[in-house]
């Protein structure tokens, strides 16, 4: 699909950002594996030269549109070298039944909990499905959308999280760090107003 409305890019200053902390005393950022297990961030890259981050969420149209773009990823890249993972960060869904409708939909990427938002609101995330790129030190390489909302082989796509990724495997610099992203905002509370799904308003 085709964006309709213009939009504005906005880079980021420095070439990587690393993530933000609430505090020194914070315990370090971590999400929850299927089987309950906590696992820290450092701990979900394993040491690969780069993790993607995909934000997740069962209700969002636009998660499940781009779908199989987002599992397309286990295939294309070296699984030694690129981590890929989606995490649940809105309030009011439970792990137990993400996992139940991915199994129903045949997702593939691994589905983790990020309780409380915490790494979403670390890396700046607002809406699914909001991917990141981390490197191997940890540091925000890349955030925005998988492509300029066309599918792939359509004329004009852009597939910026590709480019991105490409970029922080071959150790360079030249590639967008930041793009316009859409979606289902990331809900923080059960108190926060609910807006309905939209998959091609920047956020």
């Amino acid at each position: 699909m085709a964006i309709s409305r213009p939009f504005v890019v906005v880079l980021l200053a420095s070439l990587a950002l690393p993530l933000a902390t609430a505090g020194a005393e914070d315990p370090p950022l971590s999400v929850v594996a299927a089987d309950g297990r906590r696992v820290t961030l450092e701990e979900l890259r394993g040491g690969r030269d780069a993790t993607v981050l995909v934000f997740w969420s069962a209700g969002c149209p636009c998660v499940r549109r781009y779908q199989e773009r987002v599992d397309a990823l286990l295939d294309t890249y070296p699984k030694d070298r690129v981590q890929v993972v989606a995490l649940v960060s809105n309030a009011g869904e439970t792990l137990a039944e993400d996992l139940k409708t991915a199994v129903e939909r045949g997702v593939r990427v691994p589905i983790y909990r990020d309780e409380g938002g915490r790494v979403a609101r670390a890396v700046g995330a607002r809406s699914t499905p909001t991917v990141v790129v981390l490197d191997k030190k940890g540091d925000v390489r890349f955030l925005g959308w998988l492509d300029n909302e066309r599918l792939p082989g359509v004329e004009g796509r852009e597939p910026w999280l590709d480019i991105a990724l490409t970029g922080v495997l071959a150790g360079r610099n030249d590639f967008k760090k930041k793009t316009p992203t859409y979606g289902c905002i990331i809900t923080r509370s059960l108190s926060e107003p609910q807006t309905s799904p939209c998959c091609s308003t920047p956020r």
